[in-house]
């Protein structure tokens, strides 16, 4: 059972009172990232810091959690902490001005979505191929091991049909 979503939060009051919001949110909350965990235990942290930049609400949005997630060569769980920082700007169009190095947050400045933008830098921050690392153990399932017996014909048995290439190249 999923819980209440919280406020929406008013970006324009939090950056003149340049104020800090944290939060904690369930990752089994986060639906878009439900299919990439191995189970949906864990807790995201977040912090949102408010400022203002050229008369633009603005915010450093830091994230970290510890997910369990789903090694590609074993397919077996391993815990990773993801952690993600960025600079956001809150306009109320794509096409506003925002100050350099920050990312822009379309949308209305006075019902920013906390959760929303927590997931997706949980998303941001996920690594590419996810494998257990060194000193790690990787246990592979028994039914990827090939004994000899299950190899098929002998390597200078097998059918090859290239083999004949090297030779018309040759001329």
């Amino acid at each position: 059972m999923s819980r209440a979503p919280d406020p929406p939060l008013d970006a324009l009051d939090l950056a003149v009172a340049s104020a800090t919001v944290e939060r904690r949110f369930r990752l089994a909350d986060f639906a878009r990232l439900a299919d990439r965990l191995a189970t949906p235990e864990g807790v995201a942290r977040a912090q949102l810091a408010f400022a203002s930049a050229g008369g633009v609400p603005t915010g450093e949005l830091r994230v970290q959690a510890e997910a369990v997630l789903v090694c590609q060569r074993c397919l077996g769980p391993l815990r990773r902490t993801l952690e993600s920082s960025s600079q956001l700007a809150f306009v109320p169009r794509e096409d506003t001005a925002v100050p350099a190095d920050y990312e822009a947050i379309a949308g209305d400045p006075e019902r920013i979505d906390l959760a929303a933008l927590v997931e997706d830098e949980l998303l941001l921050s996920l690594p590419l191929i996810v494998t257990h690392g060194p000193g790690e153990e990787c246990r592979l399932p028994a039914s990827s091991v090939i004994s000899d017996a299950d190899a098929g014909p002998r390597a200078q048995d097998r059918l090859r049909p290239f083999a004949g290439l090297r030779d018309l190249l040759k001329h």
